[in-house]
């Protein structure tokens, strides 16, 4: 079955149980966005348009079937003509749960999210992303599963059942923020696409710490690259293959005052690359700055990843990287919030800066601006291929 078949089908399943459900509320809203980029395209294939527009919609619907059971369902699509596919979507959850007094059983589209830390999550490993829509990956594509959780008195167990692996959403064609220049194929799934992925995580709240592990034996969630070549030896294509991988993963948030301290940390076995990553990070919030509504948060991070640099484990831009942040909110009646986040490689001494706004402007429209820039980044093999990307954003948003 195709992708968009695949899609059609997902959204019509969503109606139907939606309209089972009773006491249900339901939100979304529609994004007009304006796109500004700095230089001329780096690829010959990538769109050549500094200046381009897209149109997008997001729907969040949550409703009880019974007294035991619910349905909660998010759908996104966009239009963007300037893109290589100009319609994307994708039902990035589709769940049916089950609740009893210790016990929740949860099945569909699942969106799940590990982790404690500001820029990158190391542990976060369930949901592919859509570096289409986000090339930092905040963006996740929905995971089909099962998910049975146990609640305890101060935390939960949750065990998860994968049976079919998604490829991530990556740039290609005339997007902008490609990785390479050379066309990708299709993608290869070690032993299988419907090859069983499973994970389960542990947390407990003990007064001023959280903390959970957690162990995951599936397909990865970002691909290694082959070179397809042709007869005399070139480079056609290259395609992405996913792995299978071990991941065990701890996370802990500890209270410190009115200090946050952040820990997330791994240990990866590819089969030819085992390694460990981490991220540790501090946030402090000051509750009033200037006035009594305006409150400022600071954070910083820092990243180290020990994985080598052959083709079996992707390049992670978080192998020795400081990230350092602030966001100032002014709590006033349009919800105004401003931010800037700094990250520095450490190894190749590139930089990349997110500046990011956003207000009410009336009643349900709001306005967001965000401006990437990337610095010296021409010896990063991470973001080199970025070095043409920056870019400044503008979003029109109509809530409903």
């Amino acid at each position: 079955m195709g992708k968009s078949n695949v899609f059609i089908l997902s959204v019509f399943s969503m109606i139907t149980l939606c309209s089972l459900a009773n006491g249900a509320t339901f939100k979304g809203e529609i994004e007009g966005r304006y796109d500004y980029y700095a230089k001329d395209s780096l690829f010959n294939e990538q769109s050549d348009r500094r200046e381009q527009y897209s149109l997008a919609t997001a729907l969040d619907y949550n409703g009880q079937i019974s007294r035991d059971i619910d349905i909660t369902m998010s759908v996104f699509g966009r239009y963007h003509p300037e893109a290589d596919k100009y319609w994307r979507g994708d039902v990035r959850e589709l769940r049916l749960s089950y609740y009893a007094s210790q016990l929740e059983v949860s099945g569909g589209m699942l969106m799940e999210r590990w982790g404690v830390l500001e820029a990158f999550s190391p542990v976060d490993i369930l949901n592919p992303r859509d570096r289409v829509e986000d090339f930092q990956g905040d963006v996740k594509l929905g995971i089909p599963g099962g998910r049975l959780s146990w609640l305890l008195d101060s935390g939960r167990v949750d065990v998860w059942l994968l049976p079919y692996s998604r490829e991530e959403r990556l740039a290609e064609g005339k997007d902008r923020f490609r990785t390479s220049a050379i066309m990708l194929s299709d993608a290869e799934f070690e032993n299988g696409q419907n090859k069983l992925s499973s994970a389960v995580r542990v947390s407990q709240i003990l007064e001023t710490m959280e903390f959970a592990v957690s162990y995951y034996n599936g397909h990865a969630r970002s691909p290694y690259f082959v070179p397809n070549l042709d007869g005399v030896g070139n480079v056609i294509a290259l395609q992405p293959n996913y792995a299978r991988i071990e991941q065990a993963g701890f996370e802990l948030l500890w209270v410190r005052g009115q200090i946050l301290v952040k820990l997330e940390s791994i240990y990866r076995s590819t089969g030819d690359d085992d390694f460990t990553g981490l991220g540790i990070g501090l946030e402090r919030e000051f509750p009033r700055i200037g006035s009594a509504k305006n409150s400022l948060t600071l954070y910083g991070e820092y990243y180290y990843d020990g994985r080598e640099s052959d083709r079996i484990s992707p390049l992670t831009p978080f192998q020795n990287d400081v990230f350092l942040g602030f966001r100032l909110a002014l709590n006033d009646l349009r919800s105004t919030e401003y931010e800037l986040r700094f990250t520095r490689d450490l190894d190749y001494d590139s930089t990349f800066w997110d500046v990011r706004a956003k207000t009410r402007i009336k009643q349900q429209w709001f306005i967001e601006a965000s401006l990437y820039k990337f610095v010296h980044v021409d010896a990063d093999p991470a973001l080199r291929s970025f070095t043409s990307d920056s870019r400044l954003a503008v979003n029109v948003i109509l809530g409903f």
